[in-house]
């Protein structure tokens, strides 16, 4: 029950987002620049705020920071040898990496604070995946689009999220938390950001894009909704995590493809239609799964 009641209402706020698209109140070309605005604005001020303020000195962050890396480093080497495995081209496979690895940050935060309250220890978990998984969908879309390792890297130092993350680790260490004032314009703007990245997940789903390239799309789902959770969980266990822990792992690992890895998509011209359909199903198949999985984490 608590699960349920954790879940329905996070679920619900992606699905108004796409009653709200479909229904024409908010057409495409609009929600196009609301993506936008999450990817440069509202997604790298979430992050740098809750990065800023994490206490990563606290019994066990290590530990978890270990098996997210861990975790992070499977699921691209993963997603890499699929798409040489289903001889998808260099684009497709950017595109399944990217969805296999870039957590879903703020669907997983917004269920762990619903399941464990506002004091979660999620930044633990997040900042290895978020660095190692954004890192990824960078420089393998870069790369498909025949960039050098050198422009990838420029790419990388550029991007937004990836920006966001280095600065939230540079105020943690500077002790910026100490003084809320500096940080309160960017936690108000961090405060409305999971609501609307929420909606817009939903406003991008995309269900004509499940037609056709059956194999990357099912590959996506594959790798997102079970394989994950399993390889997440594994880990959580075999580290001794158990409860909270455990399931925010779960939660990282099984939560559907993140909305950004659409704009890391677009911005490069790859393959956007396809993330598209691997996002709209990893949507579809997680609201299964992940429930599941994270009632398997907090059991053991």
């Amino acid at each position: 029950m608590m699960i349920a009641s954790a879940f329905a209402p996070v679920f619900a706020m992606i699905a108004l987002g796409w009653i709200v698209r479909a229904s024409g109140l908010m057409g495409r070309p609009l929600w196009s620049g609301v993506n936008a605005l999450n990817h440069r604005v509202l997604l790298p001020s979430f992050l740098f705020v809750l990065i800023a303020q994490a206490g990563f000195g606290e019994a066990g962050a290590g530990t978890l920071a270990l098996a997210s890396s861990l975790g992070s480093l499977i699921m691209i080497a993963l997603g890499f040898a699929a798409g040489r495995m289903l001889r998808l081209k260099g684009p497709e496979t950017a595109g399944l990496v990217a969805v296999a690895a870039l957590w879903n940050l703020v669907l997983t935060m917004a269920l762990a604070q619903r399941l464990f309250g506002p004091e979660t220890a999620g930044a633990a978990v997040v900042l290895p995946g978020v660095l190692l998984g954004a890192g990824a969908a960078v420089a393998g879309f870069a790369i498909s689009q025949g960039a050098g390792p050198r422009a990838a890297l420029m790419r990388m130092a550029r991007d937004p999220v990836l920006i966001a993350c280095v600065a939230g680790i540079a105020a943690n260490l500077a002790g910026l938390a100490r003084f809320p004032a500096l940080l309160t314009p960017l936690e108000m703007t961090a405060a409305g950001s999971m609501a609307v990245i929420l909606l817009a997940m939903g406003a991008g789903l995309d269900f004509a894009a499940l037609r056709g390239r059956l194999r990357a799309l099912a590959a996506a789902a594959l790798l997102r909704s079970l394989i994950s959770p399993a390889i997440y969980l594994a880990l959580a266990f075999g580290f001794g995590l158990r409860g909270e822990e455990a399931a925010l792992l779960a939660l990282a690992g099984g939560a559907p493809a993140a909305a950004v890895t659409y704009a890391f998509a677009a911005d490069f011209r790859c393959e956007p239609g396809l993330v598209a359909g691997m996002i709209t199903l990893t949507v579809l198949t997680s609201a299964l799964t992940l429930p599941l999985a994270t009632a398997l984490a907090l059991m053991v």
